[in-house]
């Protein structure tokens, strides 16, 4: 079903890109700017397993991507002066920023080099406790299981899974259940079930973490060079709006400081992990503006404007279904997103027309 849903957005990507419709009204969609979201940068994977690949870009695309925001006059900024150009609408013209999930190691050795060559701004997001071998990335450990076995058989809350992992369409079916289930349980016992997976059948999750996330050396190189922000991601990367509220604000606070010792620079800004509406609300809102957070973003879609609330700002993933010039520049046009959410308004008043 997400295949079907990937195709049939993308047609209707295709079909607005050549009818030039988003060149018309791009001046009334595409806002002030744009924060860009990005996972993993690194070199394709000939495997056709790939159910993260939406986190994924290639180093070309990125590059391409650094190139077409500029060939339509847009800056590429920080989060500092985006916050400003936001404040005061005559500072600077449109504006882009780059921001980077979780604190992978290719962000490092595949980005930064592109970055850097390009004097392009940018911020990581460290998720403190990926770094630390405190945390696990579930979501990359049920790829390492459905890879390694052609049977899964594990307990997530009160139901027993036994699902089939022999073909590739199997795989995909298992993977996209796995992740619901462990998506519809409380976060203490998404992880217990990740620890039992990973125990059960031998994923050395400490070394997955050593060899896909960058250590502290790096992360105060990034830091180190005026280009790069290194930004806040919780500790555990945890749905905070899950979270009981003195547990969210302690994954808040501690991983800001966890970041301060280590780099000797206190973040001023923050990244929800996963970003969406179940995972972060008005609660978390209002704690990043009371923590004195300057900036902290979403991962719900949308550009930047004089009304964005700072403390809840949009972002445009860089999504690694759509690497293609032509995907950029509609993306920039802030024109699909905003046809989005008249669809969504459309429908939300005419309740019938989604069971069509």
């Amino acid at each position: 079903m997400h295949g079907l849903k990937t195709t049939g957005y993308k047609a209707g990507l295709n079909a607005l890109y050549w009818s030039g419709a988003h060149r018309l009204f791009a001046p009334h969609a595409r806002g002030a700017g744009a924060i860009l979201m990005f996972h993993h940068v690194r070199p394709a994977s000939p495997s056709r397993f790939q159910p993260n690949a939406h986190l994924e870009v290639t180093p070309g695309f990125l590059a391409k991507v650094i190139q077409r925001t500029r060939v339509h006059g847009l800056d590429i900024v920080d989060l500092d002066e985006a916050r400003r150009r936001l404040a005061d609408r005559e500072r600077g013209g449109r504006f882009v920023v780059l921001t980077f999930d979780d604190g992978y190691r290719n962000n490092f050795t595949d980005a930064y080099p592109i970055l850097k060559a390009e004097a392009a701004p940018f911020t990581v997001y460290v998720a403190t406790g990926l770094i630390d071998g405190t945390a696990v990335p579930w979501w990359e450990v049920i790829v390492l299981l459905i890879e390694r076995t052609r049977r899964v058989q594990v307990r997530i809350g009160d139901r027993e899974l036994d699902l089939p992992a022999t073909s590739l369409s199997e795989k995909r079916v298992a993977a996209r259940t796995l992740a619901r289930e462990l998506c519809n349980v409380g976060e203490d016992e998404q992880r217990a079930a990740i620890g039992r997976i990973a125990a059960a059948h031998g994923i050395d999750t400490r070394q997955m973490l050593a060899q896909e996330m960058m250590d502290w050396d790096e992360i105060r190189a990034l830091s180190a060079d005026p280009l790069a922000t290194i930004g806040a991601h919780t500790v555990g990367h945890y749905a905070l709006a899950r979270l009981d509220p003195r547990r969210a604000r302690r994954e808040m606070i501690e991983s800001r400081e966890r970041i301060e010792v280590m780099t000797g620079k206190r973040p001023r800004h923050f990244a929800y992990p996963y970003g969406s509406l179940r995972s972060a609300g008005q609660r978390e809102f209002d704690l990043a503006a009371e923590l004195g957070f300057a900036t902290a973003v979403t991962t719900r879609r949308g550009v930047l404007g004089p009304r964005s609330r700072l403390t809840a700002l949009p972002r445009i993933s860089m999504n690694g279904h759509y690497q293609s010039a032509h995907y950029i520049d509609l993306l920039l046009s802030g024109v699909p997103i905003a046809l989005e959410r008249r669809i969504r308004g459309w429908v939300g008043r005419n309740p019938s027309a989604s069971a069509r």
